[in-house]
């Protein structure tokens, strides 16, 4: 990708992928609990450097 987003917006962007057969199990749990942590995406800045790295995996399995 040419230009960086921002956590916030890949969670907001995975948020969709929920109930769809796109992700498995554990990232659907992953995912809720993400957006639950993070208000919908809006807050980040107390995520993991784990946790970040597996937003990313997700987002850009799906949005690269």
């Amino acid at each position: 990708m040419s230009q960086m987003i921002s956590i916030g917006t890949m969670i907001k962007r995975i948020e969709g992928l929920l109930g769809t057969n796109e992700v498995s199990d554990w990232e659907g749990c992953f995912i809720s609990s993400v957006i639950e942590k993070t208000n919908c995406g809006n807050d980040t800045a107390h995520l993991s450097d784990k946790q970040v790295e597996i937003i990313e995996r997700i987002h850009n399995k799906h949005f690269a």
